[in-house]
């Protein structure tokens, strides 16, 4: 059988591989309780990210396991958002830059070499760059960022009540990922196999509102270290069905998503644009479901997005903390079982 990586360029195209392809993101908390870690340890040692990442490969050899280095939210720490720093959870914003529409007006663009966390991540990748190489790089994109920075329910608040304020604060940010993602890239190589853009603020919009605070800002984004790039993997397991004909707009490769409604509609409207990847509830099917129920959900799903190509099997979201092993084992099984080509509908 060909590999992942060959499989995965066949349904980008809107053909049928042999079979059907597995993408898996773990999360940081399942990493470390794979390789037997404190999380607060794995987040502050490089090295150890590395190897966790090797051994996740190692225990799913037929998934293409998409693992690097990460520094949780640098990017809003150069900014100047403090984050919180739990033991043995994954750490978040616990106060953010900007508290006032005025504060946008004096909010500068940081320096990735010298602001917050940056530089600690730059230097995380180029410790991954010398032991192992690195085909690709991800982070937040600009409209998840304005949320990070100014918190998620005061930026919707800026989006109704004074939306002057939001596309100026949108517009330093795309400005702002633009240099962040074009450093990250240049420290491997120049170029990027795969750039993992996340940005979950669709499911707190309407289709109206994303058309005008969302997708033109992601577009923007993405348009600017395109050149850069081979394959761009749009990440959002929030709700998204309503703007699936938007996605297109940003012109991606791959859409990681969660609820997107229902499957064969979701099919129609994005067959040929760009591939669905997902969509396996991390939490209600993976982590709470029984084997029974993970086998059938994915032999749901390979049915209906399947057939013709432009589609991978993945959780709807990461691979996250407590996931059964033998559920991941299963979820590989059935993409072998359900989506040998060609794909049977029933």
């Amino acid at each position: 059988m060909s590999s992942v990586l060959e499989r995965v360029l066949v349904t980008l195209s809107f053909k049928e591989p042999e079979c059907v392809p597995v993408i898996l993101f773990p999360e940081w908390d399942f990493l470390a309780d794979l390789y037997g870690v404190p999380l607060k340890k794995l987040l502050e040692d490089p090295m150890l990210q590395i190897e966790a990442g090797e051994k996740m490969r190692q225990r799913f050899p037929e998934a293409f396991i998409a693992t690097s280095v990460w520094v949780p939210y640098a990017h809003a720490s150069g900014f100047g958002c403090q984050l919180s720093e739990p033991e043995d959870e994954i750490p978040g914003v616990k106060k953010v830059a900007v508290t006032t529409p005025e504060d946008i007006d004096s909010l500068e663009i940081p320096d990735p070499q010298s602001d917050g966390l940056m530089p600690k991540y730059l230097e995380y990748l180029k410790i991954q760059q010398k032991v192992k190489g690195s085909s690709g790089i991800g982070d937040f994109g600009p409209v998840e960022l304005a949320c990070e920075i100014m918190g998620y329910t005061n930026f919707l608040k800026l989006i109704s009540q004074n939306p002057k304020y939001a596309h100026k604060l949108l517009e330093i940010t795309v400005k702002s990922c633009t240099n962040w993602f074009n450093t990250l890239i240049d420290v491997i190589g120049g170029s990027a196999l795969f750039v993992l853009v996340s940005d979950h603020t669709t499911g707190f919009l309407r289709a109206q509102q994303c058309q005008e605070f969302f997708t033109p800002y992601l577009k923007k984004f993405l348009d600017n270290i395109r050149s850069k790039v081979s394959i761009i993997l749009y990440h959002n397991e929030n709700y998204a069905a309503h703007v699936l004909d938007q996605i297109e707009q940003m012109k991606i490769n791959i859409f990681h998503c969660g609820e997107i409604g229902d499957l064969e509609t979701a099919k129609k409207k994005t067959y040929g644009k760009y591939t669905l990847m997902g969509n396996i509830h991390p939490r209600d099917v993976m982590l709470r479901g029984t084997p029974k129920l993970v086998e059938e959900t994915c032999k749901e799903v390979i049915q209906k997005l399947g057939p013709g190509g432009g589609f991978i099997l993945s959780t709807g979201g990461g691979v996250s903390r407590n996931i059964p092993l033998h559920h991941v084992d299963l979820l590989i099984e059935c993409a072998k079982k359900y989506g040998k080509s060609p794909i049977k509908t029933t």
